[in-house]
């Protein structure tokens, strides 16, 4: 007979330890919000020691839902791997505790989380699921579990109830621990726990556990102490558990498998490493030999369990190292000759504890072949990059090369394709050759040209040389935001200096150096360099803290406004709002200026409306979320606006890709009367500046007065990008949260001033427009720091606990439509915000010197000065393949160095596989790289696509501007 007929879990998501601990040495003055709330446990526990007991229940890594209900149900180890499908419930199919409980007739009932539907269609007799999409909801499913479970309890027709809570976890989310509302869910868990407990019958066991804990902001998904240590609570009136209670040893979740098995008599899940809770089969009534008796079973049978699936896992080919193996061996033979049933315990005991940490070192065994072909395919890419950057083949690109790097390309992936079938050591190293061979069959088009490096290309390129090899270091990896954010000062600081050794060695001779110091373009670098400085020295305000940086305090950036004091709420709200009116401002001015944001075109007028409508869309959502969360509200329609955005930002994007041109033509005739008003009028591109462009296309019979007056034509290539990243920032401010508005503007106006002192270094050495147009690695160096610099400014750091989990259900509660792709991608668009708009804007940095020669003549070196380049970036429209050159050398270079440092933590990831710190600090490190990677290279692509589609269009209207001369 199995000792308990039925079973209560009530499943308290994010019931950290501490939530449960009951410290009767804190006054309730002293008591922080989630402390001494749920005092039940502890009642009990004094009350019943016998039958009551309160451990620490250890969760594995990764500490996501989805992936913690896989291991308390099957009783596995989940990968770090498992984290990538938390919004993916996929049905569990391998064998686990819910199909061993209903194959042996054992009718079980589910409420709550309906995960759990997701995991296992189709096996509860009962179920009463609510979606758990809405993180910002505290409420509906707790409310909805507490109205079915007196009832369900009541009834006779099962045998396990599992009632899954989530106010707990989600407002943790939404405001962490330290918050009033955490005390009232406790306090609402601790009557629920009350009346269960109340209602429960003699021969029931209740398992009152956590899934995870929470960090101090209220994430979960790695492995720091705070997020693994949950709570588990066992009580039943039946138990008779050893005098005293042994409750502070910890126990693993995935004990917990073995234990309610054999509690409720089924088979333990085949795959199943844990080790059964021996004592909790020991119920009332029992001799002290009959108990041991018991115990001594449930160990013999969990031991058969565990070597069944040891055996049939090496029967497939897999080996064990031999000495753990050859251990496990000793250990069952010991069992056998014990005598004594206590030895034979002590013995079964040690083989579990043993099969669980060797499984755990094989299953972080290293495939050193396949590691080694992947890392040579990438220094193969990363040499044919390099190449290409340097050789002759920018400049003189041909569409048979394009074509064969193209199928190259699909061949490298298809091979790659084969190797998930086939193995991946010989397939990688055939693409490797293929793309050497590639490389050696087009040698005459790599043929590297003189290197003609300058002081302002070595010296950024060796900072961030020392910035890739820090990769190798785990206490580099850890103070990272602080070395990335010295390494850019270092690097804007460089664009100062040459500046203004440049002037004052042009001007020392005249001996007038108040003029040097006091003239246009003097001011406007220092200006530039202080702006930035003052940025990234602001940066620190938003940075997130990781758990290694024991010096760091956490702020409140990370903190929701709804989550904040009433007291603060109006600063914070104001706060936020102005850095997000001043991202939108500050380009519109910019677009203002260059006379781009004239006429009626539909593009113009979307690019003026859109980003404020949208702007004052995310304010009005932030207060909405304020007031819901002051007044415990569900308003209906809250959902709206974020919505809203996405859509006016979709359409805003599809149109200017269709009709992209922001510029606007005044008629001949009122050409002529408006003509000196706009002269005048230094706020707006003067007409004169385009007369000379015009008059390229005036054949030798036109008159004067048919030349049109075009606005915004010598910005018209970049008008359009901006009007592109503007409303994008506000989407990205959306997601990212109030409390990070400051650091998207922060990271808008480092790069403003990164493009301006770049702008003008280029405008005081360049010769000719060919080397105006060429950024150079100084300014890939200055971008490519500034993009991980911005990874850290807007709050995020290469964890897993640091992912924005609340960013998934921005404006997506409720859409079940939209499918587990939805939440990702607003994560994704979360942790990677730099990375996106940093490679959207990357054209920016090759038409930007050209854009600030026009706007403010003033600036413009010695060395450019004509009529020529008044025409600003019209000039790259008349020079296409030049445009291109530019562009395609621009993004290389800056791919290049991603590429480079995803490369070098793959390698420190290599020879660190040993390592102490590999799955806390380097694994992670790879992985946030690799998908920073993939990332840049997408939005590189689409800003690439997007400017020569612009400059398409740009060059038909020349086209038909001149066919109308």
């Amino acid at each position: 007979m199995p000792p308990f007929r039925k079973t209560i879990i009530l499943l308290i998501d994010a019931l950290r330890y501490d939530f449960a601990l009951y410290n009767a040495s804190l006054k309730d003055d002293d008591t922080l919000p989630y402390q001494n709330k749920m005092p039940v446990f502890g009642e009990i526990v004094k009350q019943h020691p016998h039958q009551a007991l309160l451990s620490p229940f250890m969760a594995d890594a990764p500490t996501t839902t989805m992936q913690r209900l896989k291991g308390l149900t099957t009783g596995s180890l989940p990968t770090f791997i498992d984290a990538s499908l938390n919004f993916a419930s996929e049905e569990i199919e391998e064998d686990n505790i819910i199909d061993q409980l209903v194959r042996h007739g054992r009718r079980v009932t589910i409420l709550g989380d309906d995960t759990w539907g997701g995991l296992f269609p189709g096996r509860f007799s009962r179920s009463h699921l609510y979606s758990s999409f809405n993180v910002m909801d505290l409420h509906t499913v707790d409310r909805g579990v507490l109205s079915h479970l007196g009832e369900e309890m009541g009834r006779g027709d099962w045998e396990v109830i599992v009632a899954h809570f989530l106010g707990v976890d989600h407002c943790g989310h939404r405001y962490g621990p330290n918050h009033p509302q955490m005390a009232t869910k406790l306090a609402q868990m601790n009557e629920a726990v009350l009346q269960v407990i109340a209602g429960m019958d003699n021969d029931t066991l209740l398992l009152v556990l956590g899934d995870h804990g929470m960090t101090q902001t209220g994430d979960h998904g790695g492995d720091s102490r705070e997020e693994v240590e949950a709570a588990l609570f066992v009580y039943s009136p039946a138990l008779h558990l050893p005098s005293p209670p042994v409750h502070t040893l910890p126990v693993a979740q995935v004990d917990l498998v073995p234990t309610l098995a054999l509690s409720l008599g089924v088979p333990v899940p085949f795959s199943s490493l844990g080790k059964v809770m021996e004592d909790v089969l020991v119920t009332a009534g029992m001799s002290a030999e009959e108990a041991e008796k018991q115990r001594h079973l449930g160990l013999h049978l969990n031991v058969q369990q565990v070597k069944r699936y040891l055996t049939a896992y090496r029967e497939l080919g897999n080996s064990y190292p031999q000495d753990l193996w050859h251990k496990l061996e000793l250990l069952e033979g010991k069992a056998l000759e014990k005598s004594s049933v206590g030895g034979q315990r002590t013995a079964f005991s040690e083989y579990l504890t043993l099969a669980k940490l060797m499984c755990e070192e094989i299953w972080a065994r290293f495939d050193v072949q396949e590691m080694l072909s992947g890392l040579c395919l990438m220094l193969s890419v990363l040499l044919m990059a390099g190449l290409l950057i340097h050789s002759s083949a920018l400049t003189d690109i041909k569409t048979h090369i394009i074509k064969r790097l193209l199928i190259l390309t699909v061949v490298v992936n298809l091979l790659f394709a084969l190797s998930l079938s086939f193995g991946f050591v010989i397939f990688g190293y055939a693409a490797n050759v293929l793309i050497l061979l590639w490389m050696y069959a087009h040698r005459q088009h790599l043929t590297v040209s003189q290197l003609d490096f300058k002081a302002i290309d070595c010296i950024p390129l060796l900072l961030v040389s020392f910035l890739l090899l820090g990769s190798f270091s785990n206490s580099f990896v850890v103070v990272e935001n602080y070395v990335v954010a010295f390494i850019l000062l270092s690097c804007i600081t460089l664009y100062l200096l040459l500046l203004m050794l440049e002037i004052v060695s042009k001007k020392l001779s005249s001996g007038k150096m108040l003029k040097v110091f006091g003239n246009a373009f003097s001011v406007t670098c220092g200006t530039g360099w202080a702006a930035a400085v003052v940025c990234v020295r602001c940066s620190g305000w938003f940075w997130r803290c990781r758990e290694e940086q024991h010096w760091c305090l956490p702020g409140q950036a990370q903190v929701p406004l709804s989550g904040l004091p009433q007291h603060l709420h109006n600063w914070r709200y104001f706060t936020s709002v102005l850095p997000l009116a001043l991202a939108v401002w500050l380009p519109r001015r910019w677009l203002l200026l260059c006379g781009n944001l004239n006429g009626s075109r539909v593009g113009v007028v979307l690019a003026r409306t859109v980003p404020v409508a949208c702007s004052v869309l995310v304010a009005v959502w932030w207060a909405i979320q304020a007031v819901m969360a002051a007044h415990n509200l569900d308003l209906w329609g809250h959902v709206i606006p974020p919505r809203v955005i996405y859509a006016a930002t979709a359409v805003h994007v599809a149109v200017l890709a269709c009709v992209p041109l922001l510029i606007y033509e005044l008629p001949p005739a009122a050409s002529r009367k408006s003509q000196p008003l706009v002269s005048d009028n230094p706020s707006t591109l003067i007409p004169h500046l385009y007369k000379s462009l015009m008059e390229k296309y005036r054949t030798q019979n036109s008159k004067g007065p048919t030349i049109p007056i075009v606005y915004g034509l010598a910005t018209g290539l970049s008008a359009s990008m901006v009007a592109v990243l503007m409303v994008v920032v506000v989407v990205v401010v959306l997601v990212a949260g109030d409390g990070l508005s400051g650091a998207v503007l922060l990271l808008v106006l480092v790069a403003a001033a990164s493009l301006l002192l770049q702008a003008l270094w280029k405008l005081k050495t360049c010769h000719n427009l060919k080397e105006l147009a060429r950024p150079g690695w100084s300014a890939a160096c200055l971008w490519f720091t500034l993009s991980i610099h911005g990874f850290y400014l807007t709050g995020h750091q290469p964890t897993f606990p640091a992912l924005h989990w609340s960013a998934a259900f921005v404006g997506v509660e409720g859409a079940q439509s939209v499918g587990n792709w939805a939440p990702a991608l607003l994560v994704g668009l979360n942790t990677y915000s730099s990375y996106l708009l940093l490679g959207l804007a990357l054209p920016l940095v090759v038409v930007a010197p050209l854009a600030l020669s026009v706007v403010f003549p003033s600036l413009r070196g010695s060395r450019l000065e004509g009529d020529e380049i008044s025409r600003g970036e019209f000039l790259l429209v008349e020079e296409p393949d030049m445009l291109r050159e530019s562009l395609m050398s621009t993004a290389l270079s800056y791919i290049f160095l991603q590429a480079a440092k995803v490369f070098c933590t793959s390698l420190a990831a290599f020879v660190l596989r040993r390592h102490l710190m590999l799955w806390k600090i380097f694994a992670p490190h790879f992985i946030f790289e690799a998908v920073g990677l993939i990332v840049t290279l997408l939005s590189v692509l689409a800003g690439l696509g997007f400017t020569l589609r612009v400059q398409a269009a740009l060059a038909s209207w020349g086209e038909r501007l001149v066919k109308a001369a």
